[in-house]
């Protein structure tokens, strides 16, 4: 081989190479737009609405309640009875949201 081949050779490839990783780049760009659209219609279509954690922060604030009631500490009273009046009346919206839905 002459030395003017070999110069030839190596921005060929490399220009291969920089096709084939463009290439592969935009491939994955789709399969993660794709995902990430599969992700979202699962979650906002065919999910029921978990209502679980609405009862858990209710708990944890007649818990906090009690507490700050037999510490006598009045700013954490005030806090856990809005926590608590909060996450009621996101149940409530919640329960009539998906009864409008089913209707």
């Amino acid at each position: 081989m002459t030395k003017g081949a070999i110069t030839f050779f190596y921005p060929q490839k490399a220009k291969d190479t920089k096709q084939k990783l463009k290439e592969k780049v935009y491939f994955m760009k789709r399969k993660i737009k794709k995902f990430t659209y599969e992700v979202k219609e699962k979650f906002y279509r065919n999910s029921k609405i978990n209502r679980s954690g609405n009862y858990v922060s209710i708990i944890v604030g007649f818990l906090l309640l009690i507490m700050s009631w037999s510490v006598q500490i009045e700013w954490l009273i005030w806090l856990s009875t809005i926590s608590i009046f909060s996450n009621i009346f996101l149940l409530t919206i919640q329960k009539y949201s998906t009864l409008s839905k089913g209707a």
